[in-house]
């Protein structure tokens, strides 16, 4: 079961250093794909959330959420409490036989209901209420300010089944800083290591020190 959580809050219409784009069009572009590909997998289609606007289950096409894209963002963002909706599903629920693949793309920290930074509470969230052995949870990181989703880095070290993928410049960099400034890093590396990070350690440890092991497949 494959789910996406788009996080529509007012930040998002932030412009993006270097680009013509904004947040939310770089996560307009990595949902797109995640989606495309992901209803391979997913013949059931795929349920795209959204932070501020209602949800759409069993999404078959990526054309399909156009229109709820085109409509520019606004709000808060209660990453918590809509991430807690989603661990609830019965997909999610212990005994279910079937394994829950979320994607959340946000570019900052999440924030209670009066709109104060709230880390703390989706943290416990994430470690105390997530089925960790059947719920994996990619972060997508739509942003270039690093220090907005500093947070997320801890937990992709220390959380069972949990990775944070940056946008594909930021990622590329961090791989070769990593594993050698010439190693080869795709935009088809990058896609597949948002979509199997959380899933297959050996994609999630591409771009972390301490492993050495540059034998990874090609994209």
């Amino acid at each position: 079961e494959i789910v996406v959580l788009c996080d529509d809050s007012g930040s998002m219409n932030t412009p993006v250093d270097g680009t013509t784009g904004t947040r939310w069009d770089e996560l307009r572009s990595i949902v797109q794909i995640v989606m495309e590909l992901g209803t391979v997998f997913d013949s059931n289609g795929i349920d795209v959330h959204f932070l501020n606007r209602p949800s759409m289950p069993n999404v078959t096409d990526a054309r399909q959420v156009i229109e709820s894209f085109s409509q520019r963002p606004g709000g808060l963002t209660p990453l918590t409490a809509a991430l807690r909706r989603i661990f609830q599903s019965q997909a999610s629920k212990p005994g279910s036989d079937k394994r829950l693949l979320v994607f959340v793309a946000t570019d900052g920290a999440p924030t209670d209901p009066n709109g104060n930074v709230d880390v703390q509470s989706l943290e416990n969230l994430m470690r105390n209420e997530r089925q960790a052995n059947t719920t994996y949870v990619t972060f997508l990181a739509c942003t270039d300010d690093e220090s907005s989703v500093a947070y997320l880095s801890q937990w992709d070290r220390t959380m069972m089944n949990v990775d944070v993928v940056d946008d594909y410049k930021t990622e590329r960099e961090e791989v070769r800083r990593i594993r050698g400034h010439n190693y080869p890093f795709s935009f088809g590396d990058y896609v597949a290591k948002a979509l199997l990070g959380a899933v297959d350690p050996q994609m999630d440890l591409l771009d972390e020190s301490g492993n050495n092991n540059n034998n990874f497949r090609r994209y």
